[in-house]
């Protein structure tokens, strides 16, 4: 039986979607809503389940996008004339998103259910080796075997270590590799981050079973040049970052901000990390504040792509999930060994606009007429309406005029999720939901100490995000 921790089962629910009877799904999730259960739970069990018939990753990572942003529907207001919000309002992102799982739910739970998990290597039996977990974790990375990756992995479970360690482990044997586009980063983050909508308890075992494989470097990996600049010079004993650990003063975060110019100049890998290294050591900036400007340089490439090239917005979009992913890291952990992690994102966010012709850059329009009023309900119907004529000048304007007011940006992401909930996550790969996340939660996790930098690039890329795939004539319905 599949039950969330409240209590309730899911087996319904789960039948549903491995059914592959939209009808059925549908019936079954709005019956789940209308019993108030949250969809960020209800995705993330699914997801979990889903996992294990994933081995392209691509879906996991959506549902865990689709579950996060299922966190911020309940800030959305209710409309005008209704004393407060429908039972159902979630229901288009929950279906989207069981459409997403229902492909290899049931691959997942037969997988589930007969999965036989490698043998722990405990951290004790290391011992007489005189190799710590850091290095076994590398040797797995680097000598592509998936199966040592996973069980000192599920050895750290075993000892019921705490999981941000579990977590410091896989991060810190990626943190200067690059391969398949920087999927196994992102893969990590968002697979705990899927852990973390159910709680990890007795699940870690599945996404740690599911992630595994995606770690280590294959023997024919298409690691691009930059990456080996990077480890050169983080091997580097002057250019390390463990001072960092002793560091007393408070952070200086707007020595951030540079990074932001240089990422975007002409310089070589080398001068980029030596900025991300000048820019923490000497300039005292903060891992977290660092990775924020990264992120939001990343978010500025995305402008320089139009509509009319999907492929290449995608391209550009992978970016800033890589970026955003990175930054997430600094928030979960705090361990020195993951700082490397941030020569890697801006040397590869640097490498992506050198790639991406400037003259293509993509601008907002100024725009006069916004309706919506003041009440925040109000300027949300409004916003929703625009989308849905893919007006999205107005949009950006009635986006900004609800910020300046001072309205919770959660329900404006949260809106802005529901209108994307109406493409068909197939025919884009996940990237709509995956891309909003990103931006939301770099727009919602932008440094204090850093407020007066505008940011507004971030809600662009949401919006934009919103309109990107084919239209779900199904979900557009509910």
């Amino acid at each position: 039986m599949v039950a969330v921790d409240t209590g309730v089962d899911l087996s319904p629910l789960v039948d549903a979607v491995a059914s592959g009877n939209l009808d059925q799904v549908i019936a079954t999730a709005r019956e789940y809503l209308q019993r108030d259960k949250s969809v960020d739970i209800l995705i993330g069990h699914i997801g979990i389940i889903a996992a294990h018939g994933d081995p392209a990753g691509h879906r996991t990572i959506t549902l865990a996008a689709a579950s996060m942003l299922g966190r911020f529907i309940p800030w959305i207001p209710a409309p005008v004339d209704t004393p407060e919000p429908a039972k159902e309002r979630a229901l288009p992102l929950l279906v989207q998103a069981l459409k997403v799982a229902m492909p290899i739910l049931r691959a997942g739970r037969e997988a589930q259910a007969h999965v036989q998990y490698p043998q722990p290597l405990f951290p004790s039996e290391l011992i007489d080796s005189h190799k710590s977990v850091n290095d076994v974790m590398r040797e797995a990375i680097e000598n592509n075997d998936a199966q040592l990756a996973e069980r000192v992995l599920l050895g750290l479970y075993g000892t019921g270590a705490d999981y941000r360690t579990m977590q410091v482990r896989a991060y810190e044997s990626i943190s200067t590799t690059f391969h398949n586009g920087g999927h196994p980063l992102i893969f990590a983050v968002r697979g705990f981050q899927l852990l973390d909508a159910v709680e990890w308890g007795d699940r870690a075992p599945n996404i740690i079973h599911w992630l595994a494989p995606h770690l280590p470097l294959p023997s024919d990996n298409d690691e691009p040049s930059w990456i080996k600049t990077v480890r050169a010079y983080t091997a580097e004993p002057a250019h390390s970052l463990a001072g960092i650990r002793t560091r007393l003063s408070a952070p200086k975060d707007e020595n951030a901000l540079p990074l932001r110019k240089l990422i975007l100049s002409e310089a070589d890998t080398t001068q980029i990390c030596q900025g991300v290294y000048d820019a923490m050591i000497k300039g005292e900036a903060s891992p977290y504040a660092v990775a924020s400007v990264i992120a939001l340089t990343a978010a500025d490439i995305i402008q320089r792509v139009g509509d009319e090239d999907r492929e290449l917005f995608t391209w550009a979009a992978h970016g800033l999930l890589f970026a955003a992913a990175a930054r997430l890291v600094f928030r979960q952990v705090q361990d020195v060994e993951v700082l490397n992690l941030l020569f890697t994102s801006a040397a590869y966010i640097h490498a992506l606009q050198r790639e991406i012709p400037a003259q293509q850059q993509w601008a907002v329009p100024k725009t006069s007429g916004v309706g919506g009023g003041l009440i925040a309900a109000s300027q949300l119907e409004t916003l929703t309406s625009q989308l849905k004529a893919q007006n999205l000048w107005s949009a950006h304007a009635t986006a900004q005029r609800y910020l300046k007011i001072g309205h919770d940006p959660r329900a404006l992401f949260g809106t802005i999720a529901l209108t994307a909930a109406q493409i068909d996550a197939e025919s884009v790969q996940g990237h709509s939901l995956q891309l909003i996340q990103a931006a939301a939660e770099e727009f919602l996790a932008w440094p204090k100490t850093l407020a007066t930098i505008d940011i507004d690039v971030l809600i662009q890329v949401a919006l934009r995000a919103a309109l990107f795939g084919k239209h779900d004539a199904v979900v557009s319905q509910l």
